[in-house]
């Protein structure tokens, strides 16, 4: 991001024409696409059409951004590695905005005298998200990050939303998501509602720092209160480097199993102990640092589960590791994850996708080698050919965003590259009951 040419100087006015322009120019190359026969000429329409996206929402950010990315997490599977490298650049390297805009912005949301208590503030961002970028100054002496938001974002959402609902059907890599379209929409926008309130991340961060607080392996940012604002929050800098960054850097195989099993036990911790899951699995939100633990960052997207919630979810979960198909389909049934109105044959297709989900659990099975291709291509044949049985159902609002985590804990295993033993993940579940 050291380019200062490759830096927006305000985000595009005309978000939703620039939507339907992107559309357009995606159609285009999905009319050269089913033309083309010959797999190499295909790719490269499908990179062409991953780059269109990836130009248009990175400037646009907001919503737009925010979708494609948790495609890129939810459908990692489905997308030819060539386009995911591409869709990855939304990660954590989207074009930023410029910084005099972003500290004007700053400026505005603090007033003058909290914000020149701020000192040596970067001229680069560390980061650049879908929402807002973050900075590193100083106060009091303290190293600290300061996150503002994008202006007149917040604004923007309910618009993008209808937009991109609208359009991302006739996107080329969702086609198998149809059913859930709606609903995966209607939690973004719920999210998004949520992220965009730094209020709400304040509280939830403090409630997530005393639940992890008696964790020796992770830590949590300190939040900085009297500067907290809609579009501004500030909190401690954390020592470690972004997780895919600590990856490349070439850890030991016994750091990589240590960081592996960390990722498991947060899932375990955050759902089954606290009820309270960051459900954005982005590697950028997970520091490691020299000690191989983990710093934990960005609580926007944070869902609290009720009891019964979790109590139901257990009783699922555990009716899959030692019932019979009836008793698994009695606990979905009872979650309403489908309708009564589908076929015994889709009831039993989803019945045995959540079996094959639960393989890596099973006794014979340890330790389970994540880094294996064929796992993973079986999870997505089991979704896909299900998901194209379902004619009235979609998956509730409550576990698609669960279920984004846990998907993302397994891919970000996948790119460890390491063998977990799963009997005490398995063990800890039993003891549930």
């Amino acid at each position: 991001m050291s380019n200062s040419d490759e830096k927006l100087n305000s985000i595009p006015k005309g978000r939703t024409s620039s939507l339907l322009s992107m559309a357009a120019k995606v159609a285009l190359k999905e009319g050269k696409n089913i033309l083309q026969k010959r797999g190499d000429k295909r790719l490269l329409n499908m990179m062409e059409q991953a780059d269109i996206i990836v130009r248009h929402v990175g400037q646009l950010k907001g919503a737009a951004m925010k979708a494609v990315q948790m495609m890129t997490v939810e459908l990692h599977d489905l997308i030819p590695p060539e386009v995911l490298n591409i869709f990855e650049k939304l990660q954590s390297q989207a074009p930023p905005l410029s910084d005099e805009l972003m500290i004007a912005n700053l400026r505005k949301e603090l007033g003058d005298e909290l914000f020149f208590q701020l000192e040596d503030i970067s001229s680069e961002p560390l980061a650049s998200a879908s929402i807002g970028q973050v900075y590193q100054a100083q106060y009091k002496g303290n190293d600290i990050v300061i996150k503002v938001q994008y202006p007149e974002i917040a604004g923007s959402i309910d618009s993008d939303i209808e937009t991109l609902k609208k359009l991302v059907k006739a996107l080329n890599f969702v086609t198998n998501k149809q059913v859930s379209i709606d609903e995966l929409f209607s939690e973004v926008r719920r999210i998004l509602i949520q992220e965009t309130n730094y209020y709400n991340e304040e509280n939830l961060l403090k409630q997530y720092s005393e639940a992890f607080s008696k964790y020796d392996d992770y830590r949590v940012p300190k939040v900085y209160p009297e500067f907290t604002r809609n579009g501004v929050i500030v909190l401690s800098k954390e020592d470690g480097e972004e997780f895919t960054d600590w990856l490349k850097s070439g850890p030991s195989q016994t750091s990589k199993e240590k960081v592996g099993q960390l990722f498991l036990d947060l899932y375990m911790k955050e759902f089954f102990e606290n009820q309270l899951v960051q459900t954005d699995p982005n590697p950028a939100n997970f520091l490691v640092n020299q000690d191989d633990k983990l710093v934990l960052l960005d609580f926007g997207a944070t869902v609290a589960y009720d009891d019964q919630f979790v109590a139901d979810y257990k009783k699922l979960v555990l009716s899959v590791f030692t019932g019979s198909d009836t008793d698994i389909l009695a606990e979905i049934m009872n979650m309403r994850f489908i309708s009564e109105k589908e076929s015994d044959e889709t009831k039993q297709m989803f019945v045995d996708f959540l079996r094959l989900s639960m393989v890596p659990f099973e006794p014979e099975r340890q330790p389970f080698d994540f880094s294996k291709k064929d796992y993973s291509d079986e999870v997505r044949k089991s979704a896909i050919e299900f998901t194209k049985k379902l004619k009235y159902s979609a998956p509730p609002k409550q576990i698609i965003f669960l279920h984004r985590k846990l998907g993302g804990i397994f891919q970000i295993l996948r790119k460890l590259e390491v063998q977990v033993d799963m009997s005490d993940f398995r063990q800890k579940v039993l003891n549930l009951q």
